[in-house]
């Protein structure tokens, strides 16, 4: 009886989680639409989720929501990117527009992750919306060529109309 007991409150709480929105893609309200094909985790409560293509290659498409502005500045500080990846070397990082008039921070870099052997190369787009912030990234092996729906995903963080 027991058993039967724990095995309903887990099947109630699984269904008041999913209900509540735990597993909510970040992407909900946004025109950010990943390569075709690419698998998808599950949103982790509608702030975080990521994408690989269906043959590992190294590559991974992520996309963030925070609930409050940010500045790009505490974002892509070098402080920051070492947490990310060792051995940094920022590209470029500087304001664009994306969406038609939009501003967003761009930065691309190199380094090495600690998830895979070699280097790899970074593309992330930054933009405040909505009364938050959304941060999307696309790492690659470097010297592999991007995928360019891949870069084009990082650059529609754009409300739906």
């Amino acid at each position: 009886m027991r058993h039967s007991s724990a095995r309903l409150a887990l099947c109630v709480a699984v269904v008041l989680l999913s209900a509540c929105g735990f597993t909510r893609s970040p992407a909900e309200g946004l025109q950010f639409q990943p390569p075709a094909g690419w698998k998808s985790s599950p949103g982790i409560m509608g702030f975080m989720q990521f994408w690989r293509p269906p043959v590992d290659d190294g590559e991974m498409l992520m996309l963030v929501k925070s609930p409050k502005p940010m500045d790009a500045k505490d974002v892509f500080s070098n402080s920051q990117m070492h947490g990310t990846l060792k051995d940094v070397t920022i590209q470029d990082l500087r304001t664009i527009q994306i969406c038609g008039n939009q501003s967003a921070t761009l930065l691309q870099a190199q380094g090495t992750s600690s998830s895979r052997q070699g280097k790899d190369q970074v593309e992330m787009i930054m933009t405040n919306a909505g009364g938050g912030s959304y941060f999307a990234m696309y790492v690659r092996p470097l010297g592999t060529a991007a995928n360019p729906e891949a870069s084009a995903a990082v650059r529609e963080l754009c409300a739906k109309p």
